[in-house]
């Protein structure tokens, strides 16, 4: 039998080891939007174009914002949010005796208004290119005097949109519960009563099929707390997943998304494409990469306090380059450090359309996806920022009987026979092991562990 040969490009376990409070890991948590005072002036004003998105199906655009105040300052900044009537969100009360700021509706990124006009200050006109993503809702450009501790609102601009805000996008593949299954999980706004969600797929050349999905979604109120339950909320859409199921081994297939609307017309997707995985007992070479604690960036530069984390573009545009020599990925927690800010979710499966599109993007929890005091998580931080696992278990799928626990296993060829993969629930926190097994002989040789 041939040794199991791996592929690590990154190996990056801190969190098993840190234990930090969320914030210091969310840029987003620096705006602090409850504190905003509305000082709209017609002196002040921001425009965005092009006002239509996604003409030809694209997914990620970008706009050019052009913006002007009578009174710069330094710490003046711009915020996107969406949807685009960010000021007619409130928060819940979290008791009787709280009453909830008027505004709670965090920007789903933000970015210096002198970021890229260097004489803002002086003139106190500036334009700015910004990225954004197909997000089922509309946009708006808000300007702020004040800095992020402080914020005053005195201008909003024009909104912005794609075609189709409800469109398919963003697929993850998971191996499923046997090699020759795999499972194919994607975003939209269509709720099932809206249209009806499959997969079209088959083999290259050959006959098409259709499979059903099932569709999942969540409230504000099934977030444990703040931020998740307040300035962070933000409707996740709806999260379909299909079966792949008996595969012919090491062949090419096709796929795409579909939604069957209630007036008959369908939907779809760009098309893509995955490599089944091998026949058990095939002497083959499997190429994995596995790492964590990842997190997500802005390819804007946006989103960057006090410059974040730019490395997570590096390792994503890796993996892309080596795509053709990856057969599995695992993340193995500290997904993308949304921490209760549930847009950047959607940011996240986004720059990780390219991976998890072709070859299997396998997940587990860490304490930025689980960890909330009381909610049964190994640790009692605030590390999810009242996500409780909830964004984690569903966005992505994984082969578990019991997703709350998250631990499952993967058979795949006979090099790599069993992959294990846990998360912040007891005894053990996150614990992930890749073996091989020698068939017939009942032991295991841990190549690594």
């Amino acid at each position: 039998m041939k040794k199991l040969r791996m592929i690590f490009f990154t190996l990056l376990i801190l969190s098993i080891f840190h234990q930090v409070v969320s914030d210091v890991h969310q840029p987003l948590s620096k705006v602090a939007i409850h504190n905003t005072v509305f000082a709209l002036n017609q002196g002040s004003s921001i425009k965005a174009t092009p006002n239509l998105l996604g003409l030809k199906g694209q997914t990620t655009e970008w706009v050019t914002l052009r913006y002007s105040t009578p009174n710069p300052k330094i710490d003046d900044w711009i915020g996107v949010f969406s949807p685009a009537n960010f000021s007619a969100s409130t928060c819940p009360a979290e008791n009787t005796l709280v009453n909830p700021p008027f505004l709670c509706s965090a920007p789903i990124k933000f970015q210096y208004a002198n970021f890229s006009s260097h004489n803002y200050k002086n003139t106190g006109k500036g334009s700015l290119k910004l990225q954004l993503i197909n997000q089922r809702s509309d946009f708006s450009f808000a300007l702020f005097t004040g800095g992020l501790a402080n914020p005053k609102l005195v201008a909003v601009s024009n909104k912005v949109s794609f075609l189709n805000p409800n469109a398919p996008v963003y697929p993850r593949l998971a191996q499923g519960k046997t090699w020759d299954e795999i499972t194919v999980t994607w975003t939209s706004g269509y709720g099932i009563s809206d249209a009806e969600p499959f997969v079209e797929w088959g083999r290259k050349e050959g006959k098409l099929v259709q499979s059903p999905a099932g569709t999942l979604t969540f409230d504000r109120n099934t977030m444990c707390g703040a931020p998740a339950r307040t300035v962070g909320w933000r409707d996740p859409g709806y999260i379909h997943t299909s079966f792949l199921k008996e595969l012919w081994p090491n062949k090419e297939y096709t796929y795409k998304l579909g939604h069957r609307l209630v007036n008959g017309t369908t939907v779809w997707s760009q098309e893509y494409q995955f490599k089944s995985s091998p026949y058990p007992g095939q002497n083959s070479v499997q190429r994995v990469v596995i790492f964590g604690d990842m997190g997500k960036a802005e390819a804007d530069g946006s989103n960057e306090y006090n410059n974040f984390q730019p490395g997570s573009l590096n390792t994503t545009n890796q993996i892309i380059q080596d795509l053709n020599d990856i057969d599995v990925v695992f993340h193995i927690g500290d997904l993308c450090y949304a921490n209760g800010y549930l847009s950047q979710w959607d940011q996240f499966t986004a720059q990780i359309e390219p991976i998890a599109s072709k070859v299997p993007y396998m997940t587990a929890s860490g304490n930025h996806e689980r960890d909330w005091p009381g909610s049964g998580s190994f640790y009692g931080t605030l590390d999810s920022g009242g996500e409780s696992g909830v964004l984690a278990q569903t966005m992505f799928y994984v082969p578990a009987e019991n997703r709350e626990k998250f631990w499952y296993s993967i058979d795949y060829d006979r090099n790599v026979d069993q992959v294990e993969v846990g998360l912040e629930i007891g005894p053990k926190p996150r614990v992930w092991r890749v073996y091989q097994r020698k068939r017939g002989k009942g032991n295991v040789n841990n190549d690594v562990a």
